[in-house]
């Protein structure tokens, strides 16, 4: 047997994400503490309630976890499940729509506002803050006209039970949960297009480069973080049988704290669904146990707030980034890594910058060298 057959059967050495298990310990933690200061918390009827309150975080933050990924930033996700439900929920109660017509509608608006949000950052070139910033506002003045910000009561029935009742005791809204998180963690990590996001956030340029349509990347990411918005704004319906102008409004920042809690980096590049899930649990823990200790509601924000800071503290600790600090070796992603000059480059070879007509990144024209009489004068 030779050396390299022998090398290629030893057991690959598993890598151990210290900051991915520094997530599930401290979930582990505040429900071991939770449980201790009030017995009540680690029922089965009170997890079951903790479980349900965080489903909306968890979706609207899978959605937003994919932008992430990408460098981008979606502001408009909470005016978007605001619009998907007063538009759902007013085709049911006022035109007689049934309830499986009215959510796919609603799902298809959600994506189609996401779209917009891509097609305003690829087209447009504009900033994803300003971009998601502006139809944020736009988005929740329809959810306004739409019903001249009125709520819209009655739900039918039939709509509520899709998302708000049991499948052998565990509520549907779990269930649908957990079966896009399963989805879209095999989106992300077992396909060309998670790849391919995951590329665009570490580098776009380098993306392009290697042949990655990153607008069409950027444009489907958006549109599945409306996507996922939107079918939490269904959820949010189906809960309160009811639908206001502004229901979707406050899971903005509790979304953003769920992916950032579960690991995903503003910088981009990073992000991880089942952290997404777990940060969302997290919050969901955190409102639950404070509610369980009569703690005021308004000290719910701090303890958030709080509890985002410490999670990207750490995740810099771990990368060494503290005090300017880094690990011997380790590049800052901040400075592109030098690339070899290639025979395609040499040799004027364009062909990379004809591709279904997009432009590189950044990218500058290089002035023309100048000739051998110019200088020899």
């Amino acid at each position: 047997m030779s050396s390299d057959t022998a090398a290629a059967r030893l057991p690959r050495r598993r890598h151990v994400d210290m900051q991915a298990l520094a997530i599930f310990i401290a979930a582990a933690a505040i429900f071991v503490i939770f449980g201790l200061l009030n017995p009540t918390f680690l029922t089965v009827g009170n997890l079951r309630d903790v479980a349900v309150s965080a489903c909306v975080n968890a979706l609207i933050g899978i959605g937003l976890t994919f932008v992430i990924i990408t460098g981008g930033i979606d502001l408009s996700v909470g005016s978007i499940a605001s619009l998907v439900g007063i538009v759902s929920a007013n085709m049911m109660v006022n035109s007689g729509v049934a309830a499986i017509p009215a959510l796919l509608a609603g799902l298809v608006i959600g994506f189609a506002a996401g779209v917009v949000n891509g097609l305003l950052i690829t087209m447009l070139k504009l900033p994803p803050f300003i971009a998601t910033l502006g139809t944020m506002s736009v988005y929740q003045g329809l959810a306004y006209v739409v019903t001249d910000g009125k709520p819209v009561y009655n739900v039918p029935q039939p709509f509520v039970l899709l998302l708000n009742s049991y499948i052998g005791g565990v509520p549907i809204v779990v269930v649908v949960v957990a079966v896009v998180s399963v989805l879209a963690w095999l989106l992300l990590r077992r396909t060309v297009f998670g790849q391919n996001v995951i590329a665009t956030g570490g580098s776009e340029e380098t993306a392009w480069l290697s042949g990655v349509r990153v607008a069409r990347v950027k444009i489907l990411v958006y549109g599945l973080s409306g996507l996922l918005a939107a079918l939490a704004g269904l959820v949010i319906v189906a809960r309160i049988s009811a639908a206001q102008s502004s229901a979707g409004a406050p899971y903005l920042l509790t979304a953003i704290a769920a992916a950032v809690i579960g690991g995903a980096n503003l910088m981009g590049g990073e992000g991880r669904i089942a952290g997404t899930l777990v940060g969302a649990l997290i919050l969901g823990a955190l409102t639950n146990g404070l509610t369980l200790l009569n703690v005021p509601s308004f000290y719910e924000q701090i303890v958030v707030g709080l509890v985002v800071v410490i999670a990207v503290a750490i995740d810099q600790g771990s990368k060494g980034d503290w005090w300017g600090l880094r690990r011997g070796g380790r590049r800052d992603r901040t400075q592109p890594a030098p690339v070899a000059p290639s025979a395609a480059v040499d040799s004027g070879d364009t062909s990379v910058g004809s591709r279904a007509g997009e432009s590189a990144p950044n990218s500058r024209p290089e002035p023309a060298p100048a000739s051998r009489d110019t200088a020899s004068s």
